[in-house]
């Protein structure tokens, strides 16, 4: 990824921001879902994205992970909302290379 003005990273392209909220097991114990914010084509390979990255980093089933349709849009949240959100936008790039290293299993 680019830098662009202000230090900001440009998507590749043919990509656009998207924000996702996903609500996993942590919401049984009264936490607040996870907002990730990433590059992607469309939505549904935003979805994709963020609820591998999210099963992944937390540890989770798929299965037990819920998209939350009404905080789940194209962009970036504003500068103003109310909860904390987290830009996977730079880690993405790093997750692929590192799986593209790898040498395959014989």
């Amino acid at each position: 990824m680019k830098n662009g003005a202000r230090g900001r990273p440009q998507a590749p392209s043919g990509t656009k921001p998207f924000t996702v909220t996903i609500a996993g097991t942590e919401r049984f114990d009264g936490e607040a879902p996870y907002t990730w914010v990433v590059e992607a084509a469309d939505m549904r390979s935003a979805v994709n994205k963020a609820l591998a990255y999210h099963a992944l980093s937390q540890d989770q089933r798929l299965c037990d992970l819920e998209v939350d349709p009404l905080h789940t849009f194209e962009g970036v949240p504003p500068e103003n909302c109310a909860y904390h959100w987290n830009d996977i936008r730079p880690e993405l790039p790093q997750l692929r290379r590192d799986s593209a290293g790898k040498q395959p299993r014989k």
